[in-house]
This record gives C-alpha cells, structure tokens and sequence, in this order.
C-alpha cells in the first residue's frame, strides 16, 4: 500500500503543475491565508464505501496516456478531452469521451489486486469538509484547482480536492485517505498500457 503513497506525491506535484499553468489571477497579500492551517472535520453523510463508480478527471497527463490507443481505435477522429469511469464493482475502466459516451474499443481493466486495494481504500476513507472561518481582509487568490477524482453514487456526485479559491478547499478524503487515493490514480494511470481487457465488457 506505501507504494502508492509515492506514486501519489508525484500525481499531486504533476496535477499542481497543471492547475498552477491555467490559473490567471493571483495575489501576493494572499500568502497569509494559505499559510494558516484549515481546520477539517468529518463530513458524516457521506458513505465513501458506497461508491459506484470512480471518475479520473481529464487532464494533460492522462491524454497523453491515452492518446495512441485511441488513435489506434479512430484513426480518423479528433482527439479531444477524455476522462476514465472505473467501475467499482467489477473494475473494469471506461474510456469516456467530451460528449459523455465511451469510447469504442478503448477499455481497461483492473487487476483483483488493484480492486481489491480499491475498495479497501474506499472502505476505510471518510470525508472531510473545510470548515476555517475565512478573514473578510485578506485578499484569497481566485485560482482554481481541477479536481482530483470523482466520486459517483447512486444519487449524487462528489468531486475531491477541487477549491474555488486559495482561501478555500472543497470536500476532500481525510488524512491518509486522500494521499491513498491519490497514489492508487497514478498507478492506474502510468499503467494503462498494461491493463488492456482481455475480452470486451459491455455495460449493462
């Protein structure tokens, strides 16, 4: 499980980098709000065991992991964004296009080992939303920030690590949660290579 802890330090400073080239307004009198610790606390409604399907946002990275099976599948289509749906019952990965559709003959699948790390990362994972009173004074920085993954149930969706501003961070899996799962996206993600399905899985 540690090796995921790694792989996710390296998601995270590829993820930052990515959010830091698209941000376009900045404040330097924000330094003093995000060097003040947030205080977070369980957000106990939210059952993360519950999760239906977990959504690999789109992004540079993940494009060019994806870009020559893709091509190999549609020679002739435009790329475009992308963004992977896991399956968290059966692990098998979508590849699912800008219009919400999956992508023909693209399809991943993950080992029982990965589901079965999956699903233990989920089951023992809680929510934790920020609750730290922000200083009407300070000027916040207004960068957004993609979020990591998402979380779908069968009701609603959850989007993890995304924030609106330097001065706020949305819902995000708490303590170790978050670097577990962040960790276990990257290994996905490098691998996919490796993951092809051996068979085509239609979803029901």
């Amino acid at each position: 499980m540690k090796r995921y802890v790694f792989a996710g330090f390296a998601f995270c400073f590829v993820v930052g980098f990515q959010n830091c080239s698209r941000s376009q307004f900045s404040d330097v009198n924000s330094s003093n709000a995000l060097s003040n610790p947030t205080e977070v606390t369980p957000a106990g409604k939210i059952n993360v065991s519950q999760t239906e399907i977990l959504e690999v946002p789109e992004s540079a990275y993940l494009e060019s992991q994806l870009e020559l099976a893709i091509r190999a599948s549609k020679p002739t289509s435009t790329f475009a964004a992308h963004h992977l749906e896991i399956d968290v019952k059966t692990g098998v990965v979508h590849v699912v296009d800008q219009n919400n559709e999956d992508v023909s003959g693209v399809q991943y699948c993950l080992s029982l080992s990965d589901l079965n790390e999956l699903h233990t990362i989920l089951d023992s994972s809680k929510v934790c939303e920020d609750n730290a009173v922000v200083d009407e004074q300070i000027v916040c920085t207004a960068d957004y920030k993609f979020p990591y993954a998402k979380l779908h149930f069968a009701e609603s969706q959850l989007s993890l690590g995304e924030s609106m501003s330097g001065c706020r961070k949305g819902p995000d899996l708490c303590g170790e949660g978050k670097d577990m799962l962040q960790g276990f996206l990257a290994h996905v993600q490098s691998s996919l290579a490796s993951k092809k399905c051996e068979f085509k899985v239609v979803q029901q």
